[in-house]
């Protein structure tokens, strides 16, 4: 399959910002867009549509249901449309993930009748980072018809705060790094990236390099 899962760890908001607000969207019915470039040539290569469904109360936390997908330059979807997610927001505003969840929501568009078995770790994306500080390790196997697909995210860290100026908006973000690693039939992707997050926005911009750190593609929020 061509272009990433692009799981990330795209984890997003939206309202303005605040101390402990998580990188999540909690306001049901928001929309955010993107697209995302090749570096080289500026050519679109595909469209990320996020639009928040519900959000409930779970305990102290929240959980906000949400869809995720991708298109081609042309409009139309990569991988059969949307695809359903969620994520768990604890009371102090991180945000967990559930990598396997997530990569059984996107198979699943492309396997609609296979069964599916997952395990993994959740990912995690505090809301007081800081630079310097390094974030947990996220891992996930989804098996199907016989196969396996892994997603490996490593080295996750916090570069810097900056300030960044994209097409929906300038925003004050935090930086963070992270190593990912795709394997599955017919795919071996092997990425660093750098996420710009902002609270009450979420990430705001997405660069991908490959293992020499030359830069690859870049994604932006256009609106939201």
């Amino acid at each position: 399959m061509k272009g990433g899962f692009l799981i990330p760890i795209l984890l997003l908001t939206c309202l303005s910002a605040g101390a402990g607000e998580p990188f999540f969207c909690t306001q049901s019915g928001r929309t955010l867009y993107y697209e995302r470039s090749d570096a080289a040539s500026g050519r679109l290569r595909r469209t990320t549509t996020l639009t928040i469904g519900s959000v409930q109360r779970t305990g102290d936390g929240r959980q906000v249901s949400y869809t995720f997908q991708l298109g081609r330059p042309s409009g139309a979807p990569l991988y059969g449309g949307p695809a359903p997610m969620r994520v768990e927001i604890d009371s102090d505003g991180t945000v967990r993930m559930d990598l396997g969840a997530t990569l059984k929501a996107v198979l699943a568009n492309l396997f609609p009748r296979a069964e599916m078995q997952s395990t993994g770790t959740t990912a995690l994306l505090p809301p007081d980072m800081r630079p310097g500080d390094a974030l947990p390790e996220a891992h996930c196997t989804v098996e199907v018809l016989g196969t396996k697909y892994r997603i490996d995210v490593t080295e996750r860290r916090v570069l810097r705060t900056e300030r960044l100026r994209v097409p929906a908006g300038t925003f004050d973000c935090v930086v963070v790094r992270e190593h990912k690693l795709e394997r599955g039939p017919g795919r071996h992707r092997d990425t660093i990236s750098d996420s710009w997050y902002v609270p009450g926005i979420g990430y705001v911009r997405h660069d991908t390099y490959d293992k020499n750190l030359r830069l690859e593609t870049t994604e932006v929020l256009k609106k939201y």
